[in-house]
């Protein structure tokens, strides 16, 4: 039976049998993503109350803790199962190929509407796995990914240059998210005890249906003051609603395939929609029940969340707990491997002309820090013993063993 770190077979034995999974089903999909997506902007917001703007990717992040998912066991699965709100490898990767189905069908879309001179909408999401050479990772892991994530894993050098391997993950990061993201993983997230990285980028620029027309500086109300933002207004009516103290906007991106939804509480009422927002209000939202003559503000905003510290309070405590994590699904025995890193990065720019978005998450798995052992002694021959107190060394009782099993 193999034990972690024991030699395994040439890198070919990282790829994953079984094809892709068919996508799952969509109302399933937008509402554990929408719930999870809720509660986690919530919980960073609070975490960073002076920041005036936050963004977060739901897709990006699921992905990753789903990957990371289906390598885990008891406890340290039904956590994330409960914050997914996804319970399983099969209901997780349903919904993460529901979403790519989705994409998939945008651009198709995207691409019989725009002429020959129109800006090409790109929506793109990749998923990638390294995987310590050496490790002996489950068969049984490697299928998953395959099928519910459609990736093989990388063999990687960790244990010999970790910092080769950050810099080349992020430059992989980089090139998947138009140079947006440029450094997801950070100077020392990556060690030489790190065995598996699992990470997703996605990336989104895409042209409005119809582009806004530039409008004046206008004063935009902050809650606590006024500023003049730049403003644009759409050419035509957009689909909206009207809820419960809010109002929502729903602006397509060529081809209708893709939209942005505005929420739009009313005024003082910011606090109360944040605190309410779930799976339900984000479907009645992006419902076409009302006209609306649009005028918004230009926007950029780029985020760094503490994504193990709000995952944390999600309730997914056990992952990161050296000893206490069971991703035994992956390598090892339960308490062998436990996630050291987990980070989340996301850039959205929006303008007259449309969007362009950035998101990117990884999580870096260790194996448990053993003991340095130096020599390794057995008493198995006559030996001296003695006791003492610390302070001064000197032996209150000392004596001789030359057969341990012997009493006088």
């Amino acid at each position: 039976m193999n034990t972690l770190g024991a030699p395994v077979g040439p890198p070919q034995a990282l790829r994953g049998t079984g094809a892709r999974r068919a996508p799952g089903d969509a109302a399933a999909a937008r509402t554990a993503l929408s719930d999870f997506g809720a509660d986690f902007l919530r919980r960073a917001r609070a975490l960073d109350p002076s920041a005036a703007n936050a963004a977060i990717s739901p897709y990006s992040l699921f992905a990753v803790l789903a990957m990371a998912r289906a390598g885990a066991k008891a406890e340290t699965a039904a956590q994330i199962d409960a914050a997914l709100r996804a319970t399983g490898i099969d209901a997780q990767g349903a919904v993460i190929s529901a979403v790519d189905d989705g994409v998939t069908a945008a651009l198709d879309a995207a691409g019989k509407s725009g002429g020959k001179n129109a800006e090409p909408t790109v929506i793109q999401a990749a998923n990638q796995a390294w995987v310590q050479d050496g490790l002996p990772v489950r068969p049984e892991y490697l299928d998953a990914l395959a099928v519910q994530y459609g990736i093989d894993a990388m063999a990687a050098g960790f244990a010999a240059d970790p910092e080769k391997m950050r810099l080349a993950i992020n430059s992989w990061v980089a090139g998947r998210t138009n140079h947006l993201i440029p450094e997801l993983f950070p100077d020392g997230s990556i060690d030489p005890s790190t065995v598996l990285v699992l990470v997703n980028a996605l990336y989104l620029k895409a042209p409005w249906a119809s582009r806004f027309r530039t409008g004046r500086p206008a004063a935009f109300f902050t809650g606590t003051g006024e500023v003049q933002a730049p403003m644009m207004t759409g050419p035509k009516p957009v689909r909206g609603a009207i809820g419960n103290g809010w109002t929502s906007a729903t602006i397509p991106y060529l081809g209708g395939g893709a939209a942005m939804t505005l929420l739009v509480p009313d005024k003082g009422g910011f606090a109360a929609t944040v605190k309410s927002l779930d799976a339900a209000v984000i479907h009645r939202a992006a419902a076409a029940t009302t006209s609306v003559n649009l005028t918004m503000p230009l926007f950029s905003i780029r985020t760094t969340s503490d994504a193990k510290g709000i995952a944390e309070q999600l309730g997914m405590t056990d992952i990161f707990a050296p000893g206490v994590a069971d991703l035994s699904g992956i390598a090892g025995r339960p308490g062998h491997l436990y996630a050291q890193t987990f980070v989340h990065q996301t850039v959205v720019n929006v303008d007259e002309q449309g969007t362009e978005a950035a998101a990117a998450t990884g999580m870096a798995i260790a194996r448990m820090s053993l003991p340095m052992v130096d020599l390794q002694l057995t008493v198995d021959r006559p030996f001296l013993f003695w006791i003492s107190e610390t302070r001064t060394g000197a032996p209150l009782f000392l004596g001789a063993v030359t057969d341990p099993t012997a009493s006088t």
